[in-house]
């Protein structure tokens, strides 16, 4: 059985600035608007959350991968009648 440590899962569904570019970007759709433009602060904090989460995704899947390695199988086999 893999147990994970849930130290390393500190991560929310989904960032402030992420939740707030879906969010424009759904009422410019929902708008009809075909052009959507965002300040260089906005794209830089976009950026940030997108990098944080890739990190931590990846940190997550190095985590899984070592844990996963390192399991121990035991198998016991008996003759049973035979």
């Amino acid at each position: 059985m893999v147990t994970l440590d849930h130290s390393i899962l500190k991560l929310k569904p989904m960032t402030m600035h992420i939740q707030k570019f879906v969010d424009r970007v759904r009422g410019h759709e929902a708008r009809g608007v075909r052009d959507f433009v965002m300040t260089m602060t906005e794209a830089k904090d976009l950026h940030a959350d997108i990098t944080r989460l890739l990190i931590q995704l990846q940190n997550l899947q190095e985590h899984t991968a070592k844990t996963t390695n390192d399991q121990v199988v035991q198998v016991e086999i008996d003759g049973g009648k035979f």
